[in-house]
């Protein structure tokens, strides 16, 4: 069984849905402290402008160290509001803006505080649009402890894995030599980002799962993973 594991980042990119396509089991990492300016809480679209970032407040004064999974939302500014508002503006003459867009904006303005359920409610809605039905997981939920590469093993094995699906970028920072000592394969994602027809000129890679939703429509899930019509 192939379990892979990722923050639970806001409407996050093509390579992120590649991921848990590929994966029998994918795992929310929302057990870790918060990094600030990550893509937990902000995410690239693309505007006549160039790309913008669209970022959810968050609550960090007095928080220092806190998990994924209690990172508050802020109401100090009307981030529900201004989102909405950069969806419509930059992408309501795209073919299939509607009717995820709704859905979408209702999802945001429904959520409660809680950024790693507003998360999660919205990969599930995209997952579920795109053709992806991998059962899904929250690792605060579970009983895995431990840090870095101890903790992405521990996971893998609470759920019986064989092989862990790691982004290109795990590379960088984990203990590639503890898997094999797990008895865990370790694997990486062939993700190649594909191009589609964007609205706005030139084609800017890596921007959120919406742009290439909004764009293309029931094509999405064949052009994320390269696959033939």
């Amino acid at each position: 069984m192939i379990v892979t594991i990722h923050q639970p980042n806001f409407l996050p990119w093509l390579g992120y849905f590649y991921k848990m396509a590929r994966a029998d089991r994918f795992v929310f990492l929302d057990s870790v402290p918060f990094a600030k300016g990550s893509y937990t809480n902000r995410v690239r679209i693309k505007t006549a402008a160039g790309p913008q970032w669209l970022t959810v407040p968050v609550v960090t004064r007095g928080r220092l160290g806190q998990v994924i999974a209690e990172v508050r939302c802020s109401n100090t500014l009307d981030w529900r509001k201004k989102t909405a508002q950069a969806l419509r503006t930059n992408y309501q003459h795209c073919p299939h803006f509607q009717p995820h867009a709704d859905r979408i904006l209702e999802i945001i303005h429904a959520a409660g505080d809680g950024l790693a359920d507003l998360n999660i409610q919205l990969i599930a809605y995209v997952a579920g649009q795109v053709g992806i039905c991998t059962p899904t997981l929250r690792a605060s939920r579970m009983q895995a402890r431990g840090k870095a590469t101890d903790l992405l093993i521990a996971i893998a094995k609470e759920l019986g894995a064989d092989t862990f699906l790691s982004g290109m970028g795990g590379a960088e920072y984990q203990d590639e030599s503890a898997y094999g000592r797990a008895g865990i394969k370790l694997a990486y994602t062939d993700f190649q980002h594909p191009t589609y027809p964007q609205a706005f000129g030139e084609f800017v890679p890596g921007l959120s799962i919406v742009d290439l939703l909004f764009n293309c429509g029931p094509d999405a899930m064949r052009i994320l993973t390269g696959k033939p019509a």
